[in-house]
Formats: structure tokens, sequence, C-alpha cells
């Protein structure tokens, strides 16, 4: 990849860019990024700048036998590693280059995929995804190996959340690893990161990407400004987002919500608590990974909820739809009730992180939510 190809980003793919002319590359960096923010798409045209044969002071060439096989992420000196699932059956343990395909596949087509959509294209299904001992190990005992072509022998590890306190393992190749040897670790949340990992890396931080830059990126594939715009507004930075933004009426995600508060609303008046319990069951289906996403875009409703009830002449990062969800969570509630909420919501997306019967706490939360929604002020 291009660094002209990575939406927005100008000082950090600058600070890479002085990094790769510079000789003096640090062994170990941790892109910190927000989400669909570019990190994975930034490490992807740093490690093309670093094995390019022809380089300039502001991109790789793009050309070269090195370009081309890092573009087609085949360079025998770049190696990569993120969230899996086991493989069943297999003789051996499932290693992430058990999905070296859908990797290339899934990256080449979209580098600002999250995690939970790579792990849908791999039929993950309800699974979580991690990154195991055994592939720590295969990461060391991979870089003991000489180059093939490079100077450099490369790792990125995506989502390095999923190591885990598998990534002690790893401790000593960050802290004095064989020379000529880079690893760039990616992850969006640095409390999940080890601390003897973080100590250990060169931290760049990825912020968001700036709106004007996502609406240029929109323009190019055809979208008319003032949608681009606005769609860029919505995405908040994540390009992902702007992605899916584009062909959207109502999302999944939406639908779900209304849902709920149309069943939660109108239990009190005693003739939901069927279809209630229908909506608990069936989103109790859908995976742990899928109703985290579900909860924490509660939680964004909600926010944009406040600031349109406290806000309103500010811009709300909401759709049509997501605005008349809003509008109708308006007439139930109040700064008090909506911080309620919001603590709600937060404590189940804690109870599925520690694997409590997602349809209870489904079942708990709506019951709740139609207790503060119907409490008097």
């Amino acid at each position: 990849m291009l660094f002209k190809d990575v939406i927005g980003q100008v000082d950090t793919k600058q600070h890479l860019l002085e990094i790769g002319k510079s000789g003096n590359i640090p062994h170990s960096q941790l892109f910190l990024s927000q989400p669909g923010a570019g990190a994975l798409a930034l490490a992807l045209a740093f490690t093309q700048y670093v094995v390019c044969e022809n380089k300039s002071d502001n991109d790789s060439c793009g050309v070269c036998g090195a370009c081309v096989k890092a573009q087609k992420m085949i360079h025998p000196d770049i190696h990569y590693t993120y969230p899996i699932i086991a493989k069943k059956p297999s003789p051996h343990p499932s290693l992430s280059t058990d999905y070296i395909a859908e990797w290339r596949k899934e990256i080449i087509a979209n580098p600002y995929i999250n995690e939970l959509e790579f792990l849908q294209a791999i039929g993950a299904e309800n699974k979580q995804g991690n990154i195991s001992a055994d592939e720590a190990r295969n990461i060391l005992n991979g870089l003991k190996l000489t180059t093939f072509e490079a100077k450099y022998k490369i790792q990125i590890i995506w989502m390095a959340e999923a190591l885990s306190k598998e990534g002690n393992i790893l401790l000593k190749l960050l802290e004095e690893p064989p020379e000529n040897t880079l690893l760039i670790l990616i992850a969006e949340n640095q409390e999940e990161i080890l601390p003897t990992i973080l100590s250990r890396c060169q931290v760049v931080k990825v912020n968001k990407i700036e709106d004007d830059a996502i609406a240029d990126e929109l323009l190019k594939k055809g979208v008319p400004a003032n949608k681009a715009k606005h769609i860029a507004y919505l995405a908040d930075g994540n390009f992902n987002d702007a992605l899916k933004l584009i062909d959207a009426t109502s999302s999944i995600e939406t639908i779900r919500l209304t849902e709920l508060l149309k069943y939660s609303i109108r239990l009190q008046e005693g003739t939901n608590s069927g279809a209630l319990v229908k909506w608990s069951d069936d989103m109790s289906k859908i995976g742990r990974e899928n109703l985290k996403s579900f909860l924490e875009y509660v939680l964004h409703i909600l926010r944009e909820t406040l600031q349109l009830k406290f806000a309103p002449n500010t811009q709300i990062r909401l759709t049509d739809d997501e605005q008349k969800t809003a509008q109708a969570l308006l007439k139930y509630t109040n700064l008090n009730k909506i911080s309620d909420l919001l603590e709600l919501i937060s404590k189940k997306h804690y109870e599925i992180e520690r694997n409590v019967n997602p349809k209870m706490v489904l079942m708990d939360l709506s019951l709740k939510l139609n207790q503060i929604i119907h409490t008097k002020d």
C-alpha cells in the first residue's frame, strides 16, 4: 500500500516517512488507533516503504518487485498475525497462516475493516477470535530465520489486544529482537494491552481521520458532495463506518434498538411480554461479539441523544432513522434517566464480556430499561 492511498493522517504519515528515511527504525512499535482510523493501512504503507527498492522522500515507488509483493501481501519478509478461531478438525494448532488467503482478500479489499467483520469473513460465527500461545511461539520461531530479500524481517500483529497473557511469550523478542527485525503491533484499546508489552514499544498515536479527508475519499467513489460531507460527519473519523453509510437506510443495529425500545416501553401495558422474550431469545443467538457491538451502538445513540436534547444547535452524528429513534427516546427520558441508561448499558456490556448468560443479560436489560423509562420524576 502506498502512503498516498492512506486516507488523511498527514502528520502521522510524515512521521513514519521520517523514521523510514532515518535508517534508525525502532524495532518495536505500537500503532494505537481510533477504530477505523487506518492504523493497519499505515502499517502496510510503512512496511512497503521499508522494503521498497526505489523509494522517494515521499513514498515507496509502487512498481519494484518488493512493492508489488507487499501490495499483494506475499512479500516473504513481511509476516502477519491476527485474531482467528481454531480450525477443526486439524492435526496441528491453528495459526494465522491457516487463514492467509482470507486475510489477503479482506485486507486488500478494505484495510479499514474491523475485527468483527474479519472474524465473520473467516466463518467465526459466534466465536471470539484470539491470538494463541502457539501463534506467539510461531512468531518467535519465524523471526529467528534470516531475511529472504529485504534488509528487514517484519512482523505485523493486528488487534494486539487479542494476545492477552500470551503476549508475555513475546516480551524478550520485543525488548531484544534479532538483528534487522521490526515488530509493529496494532491496537485500539490501550487498557487491554499488557503493561509489559506497552513499556517495550514506541507508541505511534493514530487519531480519527479528519472529516474533510473522508469526504474527499467518498467523492472519489462517486458520492455526491453534500452526501459525502454528511456521511463524513456521521462517521466521526471512522472510514469503515463511512463506507457502510454510503448505501445505508436503516441499519440492523437501528432496527434491533427500535424493537427493544418498542417492546420495553409498551411492557407497562402488559401487551408485549411475549415479544420481549422472543427479542431477547433471538438476540442471544447472534454471538457475544455481535452483542457487544450492539451495546456499544446503543451507548453511541444515548450519547448523541443527550446532545440532541441539551445542545440542539450542534450537529448530531446520527442518520435520519437514528434521529427518529433519539426523538422517541426524548419523549420518555430526561438527563437523569439517560445517565441511568448509560450506566445500565455499560454494565450489560461488561457482563457479556464476562460470559454471563446472554439471554439473562438481555431480559434483565429490557426490564430495567422499562423501569428507568417509566419511573416518575
